[in-house]
């Protein structure tokens, strides 16, 4: 009698085992399946040369502004990305840039590359950790307390 107890309780520890992972692999799935036109794939100018089939898909592309490329014409900014390996891409930015956004600075852009041109939706400047807003500096110098530049 002890023995097919035992069994029964195993039976149902393995069943309810099996809708936890069922239930778990399920959300999981469907949460990636939702999610699946929101991601973007982090890459650098030089992999997108290397990359197929990149045409109107989301990227999130990351580098540096190139020098003496960031231009406004016809209401929007075009610039260009570049990385460690000296490749670039050219990119094409309809709304205002953030403050941040200087040549030779640390820039992420979001969006798709269509015709050999990266057409950005979200731009991301990076900056050091020392960064403080002009707003802020004005007031420590007005104070005689700024001890930079």
């Amino acid at each position: 009698m002890r023995i097919i107890k035992l069994n029964k309780q195993i039976k149902k520890r393995f069943i309810f085992l099996l809708i936890i992972f069922v239930c778990f692999s399920s959300s999981i799935f469907l949460i990636s399946y939702s999610l699946k036109d929101q991601i973007a794939y982090f890459v650098e100018p030089t992999d997108l040369k290397k990359m197929n089939e990149l045409e109107n898909k989301y990227l999130r592309v990351g580098g540096l502004v190139k020098e003496n490329s960031l231009k406004f014409i016809d209401g929007s900014w075009v610039f260009e990305v570049i990385d460690q390996n000296k490749n670039s891409i050219n990119v094409v930015f309809s709304k205002t840039l953030p403050n941040l956004v200087e040549e030779k600075k640390g820039i992420i852009v979001e969006g798709k590359l269509v015709n050999n041109t990266f057409i950005a939706e979200i731009v991301l400047a990076k900056h050091d950790e020392n960064y403080m807003p002009q707003s802020a500096i004005n007031k420590l110098k007005e104070e005689g307390k700024w001890r930079g530049d």
